[in-house]
C-alpha cells in the first residue's frame, strides 16, 4: 500500500512539475512578443506636446522642451551613469530642434542647473552672456544660440524628481517675474502626469 502511495506522490510531483514548466515557458513567450510590440500612445504623445505649445504661447519662448532623468550605463566602480535626455520638445518658427544633441548628457556636465533641480528649485540664467558660474554650460547654452533659459523640476506626486521643463528664450533676453514662476509650476504638474 505505501508503493501505491509513494507512485501517486511521484506522478502528483511530476505533473505539478511539468506544470510549472509549461507555465514559465507560456509566459515568457507571452513577455516576449510584448516586448516586441511598439509601447506607444499618440493620444499622450498629443498631450505633452499641447502642454509645451501651451507653455511656449504664454512665456513667449522660443524653444520649450521636457529633459527625464535615467540611468546610463555603469562606470567601472559599479556606480550608475546618471543621464538626462530630452523626451519632448517645440520650437518656434525659424528656431532650430536642439533633441537630437540633448540624448544620454551626463548630469554631472549639467550641474549648473541640476543642483537647483535636485533641490526642487527653479533655474534661472537670465542673461547666458553674463553668466559666469559655469564657462563649460554657459558654452552649451551659446551653442544653442541661448540668451536666456528657465528650467523647472517636474516631480511626481510623491515627490519624487522625473526630469525638468526648459525654456529657451534665442531671439531675445527675458526677465522671469513671479507670475511666470507660478504658471511654470502648474504646467510642470500638468506635464508631470503625462510622463507616469
Amino acid at each position: 500500500m505505501n508503493s501505491g502511495l509513494d507512485i501517486i506522490s511521484v506522478l502528483t510531483g511530476v505533473v505539478s512539475c511539468a506544470a510549472a514548466v509549461i507555465g514559465v515557458w507560456l509566459k515568457l513567450k507571452f513577455d516576449e512578443k510584448k516586448s516586441k510590440q511598439l509601447n506607444y500612445d499618440p493620444n499622450l504623445h498629443g498631450s505633452v506636446i499641447s502642454a509645451l505649445e501651451f507653455t511656449k504661447s504664454e512665456t513667449e519662448a522660443d524653444r520649450v522642451y521636457v529633459m527625464e532623468f535615467h540611468n546610463g550605463e555603469n562606470y567601472f566602480s559599479g556606480k550608475s551613469q546618471q543621464k538626462l535626455s530630452c523626451t519632448y520638445e517645440v520650437v518656434s518658427e525659424g528656431i532650430s530642434c536642439e533633441y537630437a544633441s540633448l540624448q544620454n548628457i551626463r548630469v554631472s556636465n549639467m550641474h549648473s542647473m541640476v543642483k537647483y533641480i535636485a533641490m526642487e528649485k527653479p533655474f534661472v540664467c537670465e542673461d547666458v552672456e553674463k553668466y559666469g558660474n559655469d564657462i563649460s554650460f554657459k558654452s552649451f547654452l551659446q551653442e544653442k544660440g541661448v540668451q536666456s533659459l528657465f528650467a523647472q523640476p517636474v516631480k511626481s506626486l510623491n515627490g519624487k524628481i522625473l526630469g525638468v521643463i526648459i525654456i529657451e528664450y534665442v531671439k531675445e533676453k527675458r526677465a522671469w517675474g513671479v507670475n511666470a514662476q507660478e504658471f511654470m509650476e502648474k504646467q510642470s504638474r500638468v506635464i508631470s502626469g503625462y510622463l507616469i
